[in-house]
């Protein structure tokens, strides 16, 4: 056995510490935990046959001890040579749900109200708590006034009463004070991340990768509860995490190189005065030395209930001016958030900005359908499609008409998933599909696939549930091989076919 070959009980802590951090996601993809292949195959990561620490990329968030990890690593010289890129964590879910500590921490700071109830009510704040505290009380003290007053015994729900109102009103009332408090230390995450990022680097200087990883959660919807953070504070994330770099080391570098920044787009409306993308984007950019000392790959748009027209405007109008000031933006992507609706999807858009030729992936709900009918990009751009997803789309027939002449005549793959037309019968819908298949030249490398979800319509002739697969060829002629499946719950919308599926296929119920 090799003498100089790291064991567990050599390993550095900071090394340690990384390595089980990956075996932990490996055990969350496998049942029962990670493999010994897996195990080794991460152990291999951070060491070589000549015993070097190897640790290509480090994760940084906004907790201490992740922070300080990144500190140790920078001040070792065994293991900081390794590093190639630093991962910054924007935000994270520890942050947006427990902005105190958690529920608990809440529960401990509510009975400090209880207790201090008539100080409350005097004063706004309690005497017993530390100025931090104080600070965060001011801002909460109506959202408090009005939670206590649930609290009281005299306002517990009465047996029978409707504990789901109740129940929705302590979590408002929750959700208003986390969102609160929020807003006051997020920033003060961000600054001492940023700072502590631009040390670490100053002590590498052979990193030359940033990667900005993860969207903010600084824009949800729960139970009607509208949580926007200002643009203000949404610009404070990056640019406190972009102003130290450029301070203490960008300047000195001359280029950095940055993987990858999400952004998120306000919908109009539900935050004051929402900057335009092909502002907020430059001036951020800017933060880190200016565009020209910035090798952009990746920009990332957070899309939230908007119209997608104004977006597509916007990042068009954006994709002129980065290209010009950047050297490696390879593409645009937009992603698509809708709220906590049975017809909400994740949605996702990659443009290239050469526009020479690029795929288009489309996850998209209702609001979003049309946009894309008239997004970006000529009728020759469009013959360049590869693929096309719709998924959880409510649309019309003559929608799905107007999508489906869009539709160019090579492609790879179609999936609707989900999509359910209104305003007309799916023999309609089929006939249309059928037609446009016959357009269709050479062989389609993957099955076409319609998977309709349950829909609580009374009329079951306009939304049918079924699942219809088929591959298909240039004639689309039905035969043994080419088996179309249909599965319907409820009733029946093509009973008088006695089971037979419209377009002549088998069907299975």
């Amino acid at each position: 056995m090799d003498q100089n070959r790291p064991t567990l009980s050599t390993l550095p802590n900071e090394l340690l510490a990384m390595i089980i951090e990956e075996l932990v996601d490996e055990s969350s993809k496998h049942s029962g935990g990670p493999s010994i292949k897996a195990c080794r195959l991460v152990s291999r990561q951070f060491c070589d046959v000549s015993s070097r620490w190897l640790i290509p990329s480090v994760k940084v968030g906004h907790s201490n001890d992740s922070l300080a990890r990144l500190d140790a690593i920078s001040r070792h010289p065994a293991i900081s040579r390794g590093v190639r890129t630093i991962e910054v964590v924007l935000s994270s879910y520890s942050t947006f749900w427990n902005p105190l500590g958690g529920k608990r921490e809440f529960i401990d700071f509510q009975r400090k109200v209880l207790a201090n109830r008539a100080k409350i009510f005097e004063v706004g704040k309690i005497i017993t708590m530390t100025e931090k505290d104080n600070a965060i009380l001011r801002k909460v003290h109506e959202v408090l006034r009005c939670w206590l007053y649930f609290q009281e015994p005299k306002r517990q729900p009465e047996p029978g009463a409707d504990l789901a109102l109740h129940r929705e009103c302590m979590d408002r009332y929750f959700g208003e004070f986390q969102r609160l408090a929020y807003e006051e230390k997020v920033l003060v995450d961000q600054r001492a991340m940023g700072t502590a990022v631009a040390e670490a680097l100053s002590r590498m200087p052979w990193v030359a990768g940033l990667r900005f990883d993860d969207t903010c959660h600084y824009g949800r919807r729960r139970r009607g509860l509208s949580w926007e953070t200002p643009e203000t504070v949404v610009e404070g994330i990056y640019e406190n995490t972009l102003l130290p770099l450029t301070r203490r080391d960008l300047e000195a570098r001359g280029s950095v190189i940055v993987d990858e920044i999400p952004f998120y787009h306000h919908a109009s409306g539900l935050v004051a005065s929402p900057r335009p993308l092909s502002e907020t984007i430059p001036r951020v950019l800017a933060a880190v030395g200016g565009v020209d000392q910035v090798e952009l790959k990746r920009l990332v748009v957070n899309v939230d209930l908007i119209d997608l027209r104004g977006v597509f405007r916007e990042v068009s109008d954006l994709r002129e001016k980065l290209t010009a000031a950047t050297r490696r933006l390879t593409d645009i992507s937009i992603q698509q958030k809708a709220g906590y609706d049975d017809r909400s999807f994740w949605g996702l858009c990659c443009t290239s900005p050469n526009l020479k030729h690029y795929s288009v992936v489309l996850e998209l709900g209702s609001h979003a359908l049309d946009p894309l009918l008239e997004g970006p990009g000529s009728n020759e751009e469009r013959k360049n499609l590869t693929v096309i997803q719709v998924k959880g789309a409510r649309m019309t027939v003559s929608t799905l008409k107007r999508f489906l002449d869009i539709i160019p005549d090579v492609l790879d793959r179609v999936e609707l998933v989900g999509v359910e037309v209104v305003g007309g019968g799916w023999r309609e819908v089929l006939d249309m599909l059928r037609a446009k298949t016959y357009r269709q030249t050479g062989d389609w490398p993957y099955p076409v696939r319609i998977s309709q979800a349950v829909s609580p319509h009374p009329n079951h002739e306009l939304h049918p549930t079924f699942e219809w697969v088929f591959q298909s060829d240039a004639t689309w002629e039905p035969s043994d091989a080419d088996v179309y499946v249909m599965r319907q719950s409820g009733v029946n919308p093509f009973a008088p076919e006695a089971g037979k599926f419209p377009l002549g296929g088998i069907v299975k119920w």
